[in-house]
């Protein structure tokens, strides 16, 4: 059982397709669709894989992944091949893993984003199909193709990005960034700099290292510019209600799907455009669709508190937490404003928010470490020993930040 003062157990890896991953709460089995679409009946069948085989409890990544839990292991081994039949994995396990690739929710969808995203998408996937040296990059290295438009360019993170920029792309890893490309040459840049990661024996990813990509586009010969200045993280849309017309967001607390929610949100998708789009931001995207769609257990309020608290499943799914970390986080939505958000983490690992908070807050088995504006794993501000005195320490500190009146 973790305390403050131990070091979390760390895997390295996320539970992917064919890597089911032991937790508190049986086995986590993960799908990763194309490009975090799933069609309304692949939906359902992840409702009935989560009803029948798991507790009924799933998880929306911040990769735009489905996580399903409660697995017994032969269940979690035998899932692979159902979810190839569904159309939601490939048979080969290497290439599985090596497809990491993320792309801008809306593409195809916002006229803002850029035309070509899709296209790039595609480019990159064959690639990353196509080059079996990939498979020796690190299980959670990842990749993007940032369109921008609604969902604006830099929302996306991953080790090699390709971010659209007025009409060119440019291909950013870590604190380096190419000069203008276009879209096929980008891609074949992105590729390029993988492999150089994997030539290199690199073992400290781009997005946890940044001067790793300086040394990458040097292994490539290719020039860069120092991409430092842009490292910080663009604020994420909230999509949620309506983006454009028949285009309306639906939030997931915590990022936490039941199965009626997930076939309540299929049948809404099969109403309209038939697909789920599905965000890092912990929503789901509907097209097609008449009216915003409500659907119990869903946010469609924009400005809904839910949507800025972030947490770990806690005690009730990891051996490393101590408490029950999403019915605190969810406890403390009532208490922040709307330009602010806090993360409650089991341990200091932080997965369900890597990034930095306005308030981080790791719960321990006797006490809590509180974090202004960092992230779980940074040097805590200072320690509360309850629960009621971190609420405290939230209030105050939300008061510092209020706009003075006059």
């Amino acid at each position: 059982m973790n305390t403050l003062s131990e070091a979390p157990v760390i895997k390295g890896w996320c539970p992917g397709l064919y890597a089911p991953m032991q937790a508190a709460d049986g086995w986590l089995v993960r799908v990763r669709p194309e490009f975090g679409r799933l069609t309304a009946a692949q939906a359902l069948c992840l409702a009935q894989e989560a009803e029948q085989h798991g507790n009924g409890q799933m998880t929306l990544t911040n990769r735009a992944n489905l996580q399903l839990r409660g697995f017994s292991h032969g269940q979690a081994l035998a899932f692979p091949a159902r979810m190839h039949a569904a159309g939601l994995g490939l048979p080969d396990p290497a290439q599985e893993k090596r497809l990491a690739l993320q792309i801008t929710p809306l593409a195809g969808l916002d006229p803002a984003c850029a035309d070509d995203t899709l296209i790039c998408a595609h480019l990159l996937k064959t690639g990353l199909l196509e080059r079996d040296r990939l498979s020796g990059l690190p299980d959670k290295f990842g990749f993007a193709v940032d369109g921008g438009g609604i969902c604006p360019v830099g929302a996306l993170r991953a080790d090699i990005l390709l971010q659209a920029d007025r009409g060119a792309w440019r291909v950013v890893c870590g604190a380096a960034r190419s000069l203008p490309l276009n879209g096929p040459q980008a891609v074949q840049l992105a590729l390029r700099l993988a492999e150089a990661f994997v030539v290199q024996g690199e073992t400290q990813r781009p997005m946890r290292h940044p001067r790793c990509g300086a040394r990458l586009f040097a292994a490539c010969d290719q020039g860069a510019e120092d991409n430092a200045d842009r490292l910080s993280s663009v604020p994420p849309p909230v999509l949620v209600g309506q983006i454009v017309p028949a285009l309306y967001g639906v939030g997931v607390p915590l990022g936490s799907l039941t199965v009626p929610m997930l076939r309540a949100c299929a049948h809404s998708a099969a109403n309209g455009d038939g697909w789920l789009y599905l965000t890092p931001w912990h929503s789901i995207v509907l097209a097609g669709q008449k009216t915003q769609p409500r659907m119990d257990g869903f946010v469609t309020d924009p400005a809904d508190p839910r949507l800025r608290v972030f947490a770990c499943q806690g005690v009730k799914g990891c051996a490393q937490a101590t408490v029950d970390v999403p019915a605190q986080a969810l406890q403390l939505a009532a208490d922040i404003p709307e330009t602010m958000a806090v993360h409650v983490a089991g341990c200091r690992k932080g997965c369900a928010h890597p990034a930095a908070a306005d308030v981080s807050i790791v719960a321990g088995l006797q006490s809590y470490a509180l974090v202004r504006n960092g992230t779980a794993g940074d040097e805590p501000t200072c320690y509360e020993s309850s629960f009621d005195a971190v609420r405290t320490r939230v209030r105050a500190w939300t008061a510092e930040n209020a706009p003075k009146e006059g």
